[in-house]
């Protein structure tokens, strides 16, 4: 059994892992987030203007993302700014 839990905790986190590592544009990051919101939110619309679209803006002047803790918690950086 604790073998079963290990097994689906690592699938989880590798998925989400190389869903994240998949971006390479702030752009892709974002509509990544506008995804999240539109799934996991009670009010998609206030999520994606309270989460994603200051985080595309502190992308598009930095060239870093940083995901949520939610969702990880990760700084990805050298992206595109587009």
């Amino acid at each position: 059994m604790k073998i079963a839990i290990s097994c689906a905790f690592a699938l989880l986190f590798f998925s989400l892992a190389s869903e994240a590592s998949a971006q390479s544009s702030c752009s892709g990051f974002f509509s990544q987030c506008q995804s999240r919101c539109r799934a996991n939110a009670a009010d998609p619309e206030t999520c994606i203007a309270r989460i994603c679209r200051p985080k595309l803006a502190a992308c598009r002047k930095s060239g870093c993302y940083q995901e949520t803790a939610r969702f990880g918690g990760a700084n990805h950086c050298n992206l595109k700014k587009s």
